[in-house]
């Protein structure tokens, strides 16, 4: 667009499209002179295109400062360093009780599921037949029984 702007300067009238077309060559410096004149009097003269080129000048100054500006490399470390500090003072401060109740209290309730979880596994068989072997378990002969070998071999 500059190329076809620099060629054909005296024949382009500028406006409000034209303006904001080559605003940045203009704040680049890299407009031929007669487009530059022509640009600095519609900008005197147009409220949008100055505001919108302000706009421009403002977020250019913005973008520059931010690449300038170096990050503290230390930053990360004195946030954490801050916070550790905060639940430390949180830790001092909760009472004794509060640090030994509430561990005793997770362990007797962890003791009390297991404890009635062996209740209820209990109450699943019956109480008379708890010693008992079922007939065919003790008439099973183990010397009779095939060998894992000969069953292999069929």
């Amino acid at each position: 667009m500059i190329s076809f702007v620099s060629n054909h300067k005296s024949q382009l009238k500028m406006n409000c499209q034209l303006c904001q077309e080559i605003l940045e060559a203009y704040q680049e410096g890299k407009l031929p002179a007669g487009m530059m004149t022509q640009l600095e009097s519609h900008l005197e003269t147009c409220d949008s295109c100055k505001k919108l080129s302000e706009i421009q000048l403002l977020a250019n100054r913005v973008i520059k400062l931010e690449k300038e500006t170096d990050s503290d490399p230390f930053l990360a470390t004195r946030v954490m360093a801050h916070i550790e500090r905060l639940e430390d003072e949180r830790l001092e401060t909760s009472s004794l009780g509060v640090r030994i109740l509430r561990p005793a209290l997770i362990t007797m309730s962890l003791a009390a599921a297991v404890l009635f979880g062996i209740m209820l596994g209990n109450l699943s068989r019956p109480a008379g037949n708890a010693g008992m072997v079922p007939v065919e378990f003790a008439l099973i002969n183990d010397a009779s029984l095939e060998s894992v070998d000969f069953l292999s071999l069929e």
